[in-house]
């Protein structure tokens, strides 16, 4: 077994030297012959950019040919235009003539304008000095009345401050007043809490009783609820399973009156679109009326406003005048029912 395997090796080892040895001899000969290949192609490349560019210079002669026929009809034409421009030229200067007469011929107008504006404006400065001392005089006419004005409202203020002052005292012994009349019906209240702590203590005792009465009735009512639920039983059973067929009909019919409905919806929905359409007309045709007589009553709003403010104004006054004299009368009124009541009150403080 031995010997076996020792020959067995050596072929192998025999066998790779064999094939790196042709390996090695191969390779320069595949490399010549690449390097040959690429010689060609590239012959060949050449080959073919020399035979595209002879078939493409006839195409560039008659590019050329072209260009220089254009270049030549521009010139022409460019000749041929030459007089049109030379006649612009003169047009222009024929217009330029004409403006320049023109301004010369209007110049002695512009004059007399500009004479014009100077004597209308010295004539403003003339007017304005002359309404100066008028104005001056309404200023001061203006200032006097304003301070007159103050005078009276200070006169009015001085005469009027004894009663406000009057006023203020009433409303302070008024306010004392409140106050202890406030103290004598919490002093009142307190009392009458202390008297009525038995009966209240009572009311609670009485309320738990009959709290604790309806505790027990309400547990004598559950049990016999429960009682009857047991002996109610069966029947319960069977009325649901009635139940529950009749739900059944019920769902069965609404389901036929849906699809009935559907195909009378189907059936209706075109004369719905014209009655649509028609009321959209009808509501466009309401919003331009709205909108006319919105206009309208706005404009008599603003014609009528002065005169509704003038009567709003007097009409105000004349309730507050109203309200002034109803009110100084309760006032008089109540000053002398009170009289008789402020007399023995004095008189009770005396005799103390």
């Amino acid at each position: 077994m031995k010997k076996l395997a020792l020959l067995a090796l050596t072929a192998a080892f025999g066998l790779t030297s064999t094939a790196s040895f042709a390996a090695d001899t191969s390779a320069p000969v595949a490399i010549h012959k690449a390097k040959k290949a690429e010689k060609k192609v590239k012959k060949d490349a050449s080959a073919q950019k020399a035979q595209a560019a002879e078939a493409s210079a006839p195409a560039k002669k008659a590019k050329k040919v072209a260009k220089k026929d254009a270049s030549a009809q521009k010139a022409q034409a460019a000749e041929a235009s030459a007089p049109a421009k030379k006649a612009k030229k003169v047009a222009k200067k024929d217009a330029s003539a004409q403006k320049a007469q023109a301004a010369e011929a209007s110049a002695p107008a512009k004059k007399a304008k500009k004479v014009a504006k100077k004597d209308a404006s010295a004539q403003k400065a003339q007017a304005a000095e002359a309404s100066a001392p008028a104005k001056k005089a309404k200023k001061v006419a203006k200032k006097d009345a304003s301070a007159q004005k103050a005078q009276a409202a200070a006169s009015a203020a001085d005469a009027s401050a004894p009663a406000k002052k009057a006023h203020k005292k009433h409303a302070k012994k008024h306010a004392a007043k409140k106050v202890d009349a406030s103290a004598q019906k919490a002093q009142a209240a307190a009392s009458a809490a202390d008297a009525s702590a038995p009966a209240k203590k009572a009311h609670k005792k009485h309320a738990k009783k009959h709290a604790a009465k309806k505790v027990d009735a309400s547990a004598q009512k559950a049990q016999a609820a429960a009682s009857a639920a047991d002996a109610s039983a069966p029947a319960k059973k069977a009325h649901k399973k009635h139940a529950k067929k009749h739900a059944a009909k019920k769902v069965d019919a609404s389901a036929q009156k849906a699809q009935a409905a559907a195909s009378a919806a189907d059936a209706s929905a075109p004369a719905k679109k014209a009655h649509k359409k028609h009321a959209k007309k009808h509501a466009a045709k309401k919003v331009d009326a709205s909108a006319q007589k919105a206009q309208a009553a706005a404009s008599a709003a603003d014609a009528s406003a002065p005169a509704k403010k003038h009567a709003a104004k007097k009409h105000h006054a004349k309730k507050h005048a109203a309200k002034k004299a109803d009110a100084s009368a309760q006032k008089a009124q109540a000053a002398e029912a009170s009289a008789p009541a402020k007399k023995a009150k004095k008189a009770a403080s005396a005799a103390k």
